[in-house]
């Protein structure tokens, strides 16, 4: 009796290890190239980078841009959006930005877009503007450079006797 579970042991070993046994090289190499593909394809990079600010690389990343289309246009948005914001277009960028309801980061981008465009509102002295893209942020969804920015303009645009009050 003991014998017989001894012979199934050695044969349940032998067929749970035998392809392992035969792993080569060749095939780890094209199961990592395949598994890269698949990250590429899926646009799986392409948002880390967005996400991290550097659009222009994540466009790069994206090897087949109509399947990130197709199945994750919010991601091709987001990225399309992010290339106006580093060309400086930020009003065009805002829209955009705006138009994306399902991502955290869409909304933090809007705003940060709202920010710039006050900046630049307020250098081509339209004080009325800038005042009004300032009304409209969030300084909760502003990153830290974007909410120094944004303190600094409010600082400029109020009155000179109100900073102690």
């Amino acid at each position: 009796m003991d014998n017989r579970y001894g012979s199934y042991r050695q044969v349940r070993a032998q067929r749970t290890w035998r392809t392992l046994g035969k792993m080569s090289w060749w095939r780890i190499i094209l199961g990592t190239a395949l598994l890269l593909s698949v990250f590429l394809i899926s646009g799986f990079f392409s948002q880390r980078l967005a996400l991290a600010g550097h659009f222009r690389a994540a466009q790069k990343l994206m090897v087949y841009p109509r399947w990130v289309e197709q199945y994750r246009p919010d991601l091709k948005a987001f990225i399309d959006a992010g290339l106006l914001y580093e060309s400086g277009d930020y009003e065009a960028a805002r829209e955009a930005f705006a138009g994306i309801d399902e991502q955290q980061a869409a909304a933090v981008m809007a705003n940060t877009c709202a920010v710039k465009l006050a900046a630049e509102k307020l250098r081509d002295g339209d004080t009325e503007a800038g005042r009004a893209l300032l009304d409209t942020v969030d300084p909760t969804l502003l990153q830290k450079d974007a909410a120094a920015e944004y303190t600094a303009l409010l600082e400029e645009l109020s009155p000179p006797g109100a900073a102690g009050s």
